[in-house]
């Protein structure tokens, strides 16, 4: 069975397991042979070819950076929702829809957040006088709906992007699939050489692909700053 990750993030997993791949190749071959010179170089190629595929997709459509901006956003809002919930539990309203769009910012469900933060500009715009009694300011629903702008714009972005990445994916099918088809003998072959040892955590998937995650978000992260 697969382990759960996307067709998209399988050039980032190739990445990230080819420098321990390379590191290890001599102890790899001692007990299997045909992971030799001319196994690294079909990898290597195959794994150059599906980044290409993906670099030209991604110039096309200038999506550098798309989605770490969302989620910025979704949490500078966060920030923004924890100070209006002060105050509309001071001016003793129901927070439980600011409960609701937090959740959805931090899961990332933006499309749901999206629909929740009407609604709660609506609320904000029907008790403005009792909030702004309570120290909330006079254009902060104006700010929230500065903020639901921003994420409509950029998860557009974000959706043309991935449903353009789809269409990659699908129609080089193959490709992914021979790619795949590499990173699963290496990490099969890993594990059963580096068994009972630290270093077989870098032939397990599952491990990687959180690894993998963590650092492409820190990477873009920087990238932002």
């Amino acid at each position: 069975m697969k382990a759960r990750f996307r067709k998209e993030e399988y050039t980032a997993l190739g990445d990230f397991i080819l420098p321990s791949f390379e590191r290890d190749q001599a102890t790899i071959v001692a007990l299997f042979p045909k992971f030799d010179s001319v196994f690294l170089t079909a990898f290597t190629t195959k794994l150059s070819f599906v980044k290409q595929l993906e670099s030209n997709l991604v110039k096309r459509l200038e999506q550098k950076n798309v989605t770490i901006s969302l989620y910025q956003i979704a949490s500078d809002l966060s920030n923004q929702l924890s100070i209006l919930n002060s105050y509309m539990a001071d001016a003793g309203l129901p927070t439980n829809i600011i409960s609701a769009l937090k959740r959805d910012l931090h899961d990332h469900n933006i499309e749901g957040a999206i629909l929740k933060l009407e609604g709660l500009l609506q609320v904000v715009r029907n008790n403005q006088t009792v909030l702004e009694a309570e120290g909330m300011l006079t254009d902060f629903g104006r700010t929230l709906a500065d903020y639901k702008v921003q994420l409509e714009t950029k998860n557009g972005l974000q959706n043309q992007y991935m449903n353009s990445l789809k269409q990659l994916t699908e129609s080089n099918g193959s490709h992914y699939e021979e790619l795949y088809g590499f990173i699963v003998k290496i990490t099969t072959k890993g594990k059963l050489v580096f068994k009972g040892s630290v270093v077989k955590d870098e032939y397990t998937i599952s491990k990687s692909i959180r690894r993998m995650r963590a650092a492409t978000l820190k990477k873009a992260q920087d990238d932002v700053v």
